[in-house]
Parts: structure tokens; sequence; C-alpha cells
């Protein structure tokens, strides 16, 4: 009687075990909200600083999917409409990636040409490696063609790079609808750290992200992985 329950247990640790190495082994998505009302150090002065959203669209948060070597491939953002694409009033800014959290972008993906004008195509979007450039950008409610200034839309606030840095890969965005749905961010694979910023707004910056995320690490899962494996043929 104790012989079969022992080899019941061993049989449970190969099984958990075999479940988590299969679970280090692929994608991970992560979720992530959207707190902030502006991103730091970009107040404007004006009542749009206790709003978190002036009119449409309204960002909801999202998710960053990893695959099983831990780099980032997908970013997800979640949005309630309307975008306007047809009319290219309100369009996608750049996505922007702050891979170890510390403050300073490492990555951008253009999806922006100049002050209200997105690029020509969403199907092969450059990106850069910014880790080594002094940050600039293009802000909301200035231009030409000064689409929003003056209206009512967060002012003066980041949505698209500025400045040099490296290309390093290319990448995509979804077809998106007008009415709501997801921005998906298609990823050449980057390398990421174990807190990851993601920062992103319209053009109108009329709600913005800038969410740090909190990625677990495959190796971890790994480690758990193989020990319970080594502690049932112990038992066995």
């Amino acid at each position: 009687m104790l012989k079969l329950r022992s080899s019941k247990i061993v049989g449970l640790l190969v099984g958990f075990a075999f479940v988590v190495l299969g679970s280090a082994a692929n994608a991970s998505t992560i979720s992530f909200g959207d707190t902030a009302n502006y991103w730091p150090g970009f107040a404007n002065g004006s009542g749009d600083d206790a709003q978190d959203t002036i009119g449409t669209p309204n960002l909801l948060g999202g998710r960053l999917i990893t695959n099983n070597s831990g780099l980032l491939t997908r970013v997800e953002i979640d949005y309630t409409g309307p975008f306007t694409p047809s009319a290219g009033l309100v369009i996608p800014g750049d996505l922007f990636l702050d891979k170890d959290a510390d403050g300073d972008w490492d990555y951008v993906m253009r999806l922006v040409a100049g002050p209200d004008t997105a690029v020509g195509s969403y199907a092969s979007l450059t990106i850069l490696d910014v880790s080594a450039v002094t940050a600039a950008y293009i802000l909301s409610g200035t231009g030409p063609p000064l689409y929003w200034s003056g209206y009512n839309i967060r002012d003066a606030h980041p949505y698209a790079w500025n400045a040099a840095g490296t290309a390093i890969g290319t990448g995509s965005l979804d077809p998106y609808s007008n009415a709501g749905g997801t921005l998906g961010f298609n990823l050449s694979g980057l390398g990421i750290g174990s807190q990851v910023i993601v920062g992103f707004a319209p053009n109108c910056a009329n709600d913005v992200i800038y969410q740090s995320v909190a990625v677990p690490e495959p190796s971890t899962a790994l480690i758990l992985g193989v020990g319970l494996v080594l502690l049932a043929r112990r038992r066995a």
C-alpha cells in the first residue's frame, strides 16, 4: 500500500513538472492597465492633468506577449473608438518601450512620419534602438498641419519620436477598427527585462499609456520544473 502511494506521488510530481516546463516553453501573456493621465514630466498645468481621457479614443490597457525565449513579440492595446484612419485626423502614435524600466526609452516602433502624419504603410514599420539617444518628441497640438491645436485635447504631450536611432528590425500594426477594438503591434522579437514600461498615445494625446509591466522570467519556471523532475526521480 505504501509503495502504491509513493508511486502515485512520483507520478503527480512528474506530471506537474511537465506542466511547468511546458508552460515555460510557451508564449506568455502579461496584462497591463491604464493608470497614468500623462507621461512623467509632461503635465501641462491645466485641467487636463486630472483627466485620464478627454473624448475619444479611450485607451483601456492591454497585453505584452513574449515567446519561449522571453523575447517580446507583440504588444496589444485595447481601446474604444473612434480613431479616424480614413480621414487621417486621429492616428496612432509611435510605440515606446523601456525594456528595464529605468526611465529611458530603449525601443521605438515608428508609426508617425511627421506632425499629424502617419507613415505610408503600417505593414512594414521600422523599429529603432534609441537607448543611446537623447529623447526628443513630436508633441500633440503642434504642427503644421495643426489638426488639433486649440481643441479640447491634451496639448504639448509626446506621441512620436523626433530624434535619431539605430534601425534594428521591422514590425507591423494590424488593421484596426474605427469603432474600437485592439491595436496589435507585431515586433521582431525584442529583448526585455523583468520590468518594462510601455508608452503610447494618439496624435491628439487625449488618452495616453505609460504603464510599468512586470514580466516573469522563463528561467524561474524552468528551474522549478527541473527541480521537480529531479525530486520525482529521487523518490522513485
